[in-house]
């Protein structure tokens, strides 16, 4: 060793004859490459390290590596691990690649990949290291990692979200979604009610009972644009960071042991609708990335949740006009009693009761599809059960076919006709006869209903001197509403009813 460093004294790297060979590695290769002396000085430093590092190469041959390129945390195990190989052998680092940092002239730390390798001089052992800075592969790493985790986050909140039942089961979903990404414990939802953030019942608390003292504080203020957390939301509509909420003059639910805090908008259509804030015992610095994902969240959550709330709303006022709608019609129906009080007909107001129960049973159906649309199996159903009918000696069989609003209240009263008909005079009036009701899809124009009527083992039927209302208004009330065509045939072994009826496009 000392004759070694007598010669690093008097000679530059490049008139050693080993280091000389070297000199085309040096010059072409296209990372960093740092030749080293066994006790650690700097023998060579292609133009390839001078940018990286920063340092020309006569400023450092012949100084001690651990001075010029490696993090002061990193130094003394440098130094131990050089010892080391010179006293054993033996290194844990050599022929194989690991990702470490460095500094460069100015002190700045950053990612590289380092491999090293030794070669003989003089008896010697020399290490050849080759140095790639990373930072750009660490920047794209760790850009696709954030974009991973937004994207996971999106779609786990927003599935929690869509399937949840109700606007504050979606919000639960969403704290809980981000308390167990950030793992902090308390989470917390704010409505927007005119300009002012509204405390919700809605809390996210994993050890129950800590966010007490927190829940009291914070129904005693009021969170308008720019107070407290919240309001500095709503006053920046972007995502805040507090890192240390006991301290920041901005955040009034001081004294509860708590240390760092944020919040974020949830937007819909570039409107705020709610803030979510969230809190943890520990003073925690801001995270840049999680800020990008919780914006994005916001955005995309706030969709979910705005059609949530949407969907309550109109559940609210479908059960409400349902609850009008019902009220008409026993309302009409008291009207009905008195105006045929004194009817020469005794059956007359029992007609007109069952038409107005016909009526509100297919309301029913469809009050529980939102006015969507209902299922042509049920209105059958109901109508038989409507009448008295035996459910026995009554078949339906077609695909299962939901129709729409107007469809379902025209048939609905038309099965309410037929079935009243066929228990009081047909197929169902003595103890042998059925209904076999069959209905299919075709395509023409667009998608037509065919259904068919067909009663038999009932009484021999003829067909009637006079038509009655209910006749009249399965053939022609029927048809028209319908959009098709209404045929009852009076044959011998039966009533025959053939309805055809245009059906709306998907």
């Amino acid at each position: 060793m000392r004759r070694y460093a007598q010669r690093v004294a008097h000679a530059l790297p490049h008139d050693l004859p080993m280091l000389k060979s070297l000199q085309p590695v040096l010059e072409t290769a296209l990372d960093a490459v740092i030749v080293l002396y066994p006790d650690g000085r700097v023998a060579a430093w292609n133009r390839v390290a001078e940018q990286v590092f920063g340092w020309n190469e006569q400023e450092v041959l012949g100084r001690p590596l651990a001075e010029l390129i490696i993090p002061p945390q990193h130094r003394d195990a440098h130094r131990r691990g050089i010892a080391r190989f010179n006293r054993t052998a033996k290194a844990s680092i050599l022929d194989r690649r690991i990702e470490i940092t460095a500094i460069n002239r100015a002190g700045h730390e950053f990612p590289i990949e380092l491999s090293i390798t030794t070669a003989k001089f003089e008896g010697d052992d020399i290490f050849v290291g080759f140095l790639r800075d990373i930072t750009t592969r660490r920047m794209a790493e760790a850009l696709l990692q954030r974009q991973a985790r937004e994207a996971q986050l999106l779609f786990e909140v927003t599935s929690l979200a869509a399937a949840t039942h109700s606007f504050e089961d979606a919000l639960r979903a969403c704290l809980q979604a981000i308390c167990d990404l950030t793992g902090w414990p308390l989470g917390h939802a704010l409505l927007l009610a005119g300009q002012e953030l509204v405390s919700t019942t809605v809390w996210h608390d994993e050890t129950d009972g800590a966010a007490d003292r927190l829940r009291e504080a914070t129904e005693q203020i009021r969170f308008t644009a720019g107070v407290g957390l919240p309001g500095m939301v709503l006053d920046a509509e972007d995502p805040i960071w507090i890192a240390d909420a006991d301290q920041d003059p901005h955040f009034p639910r001081k004294g509860l042991g708590l240390g760092a805090a944020f919040g974020f908008p949830i937007k819909s259509e570039g409107r705020i609708i709610a803030v979510l804030e969230f809190f943890t015992y520990d003073h925690v610095r801001p995270d840049e990335d999680l800020m990008l994902i919780v914006r994005a969240l916001g955005d995309q959550v706030g969709r979910v949740l705005e059609r949530k709330r949407t969907e309550e709303l109109q559940r609210l006022l479908a059960h409400e006009l349902n609850h009008r709608v019902k009220n008409m019609l026993s309302i009409v129906q008291s009207v009905a009693a008195q105006t045929f009080k004194d009817a020469a007909a005794p059956g007359a107001l029992r007609a007109f009761d069952g038409r107005l129960a016909a009526l509100a049973s297919a309301h029913d159906v469809l009050i529980a599809r939102n006015w969507e649309s209902a299922s042509l199996h049920e209105l059958i159903r109901k109508a038989g059960l409507g009448c008295g009918a035996d459910r026995d000696r009554v078949r339906a069989d077609g695909p299962d076919l939901r129709l729409d609003a107007r469809t379902a209240v025209a048939l609905s009263l038309a099965f309410h006709e037929l079935c009243t008909n066929a228990v009081k005079y047909g197929a169902l009036s003595n103890g042998g006869g059925r209904v076999d009701i069959e209905w299919s899809v075709h395509d023409g124009a667009g998608p037509r209903l065919r259904l068919v009527w067909r009663e038999q083992g009932g009484p021999p039927v003829a067909p009637p001197a006079t038509r009655g209302f209910g006749s009249r208004m399965i053939e022609r009330a029927l048809a028209a509403e319908l959009g098709g065509k209404v045929e009852l045939q009076f044959l011998p072994e039966g009533l025959r009813c053939l309805i055809e009826a245009s059906l709306p496009g998907d």
